[in-house]
């Protein structure tokens, strides 16, 4: 990245980049989701192996945290390097949320 970008130049940054990991975030949950659905057919649940759905909602979980953290130090970077305006108290709020509203969700799996 430049050491001097525009405002407009920035924002686009940070809007690309907070977009990349949230749909990152959503689609591997997603597609967590519809593997775990096969766990409800025994002849598709043959195709899994010896994977379990408390297995799966594990690795989701931690995947979860992970990616929300990730999430968090990229607006912080962006933040208090680039534009001291975004991600603030409302983002970080929001962020969290959705985190918990997910892991929340994968532990009522196991």
């Amino acid at each position: 990245m430049p050491d001097k970008m525009t405002t407009v130049e920035s924002f686009k940054l940070y809007e690309e980049g907070k977009h990349r990991r949230y749909g990152l975030l959503f689609s591997v949950n997603g597609g967590a989701l519809a593997i775990a659905k096969l766990f409800a057919d025994e002849k598709a649940a043959a195709f899994l192996g010896n994977l379990t759905i408390g297995q799966l909602a594990i690795g989701m979980i931690l995947f979860t945290v992970v990616m929300g953290t990730d999430i968090f130090m990229f607006g912080e970077k962006m933040r208090v390097t680039y534009i001291p305006g975004v991600f603030g108290w409302q983002g970080k709020l929001v962020l969290i949320l959705i985190g918990l509203l997910i892991c929340t969700g994968w532990f009522l799996v196991i």
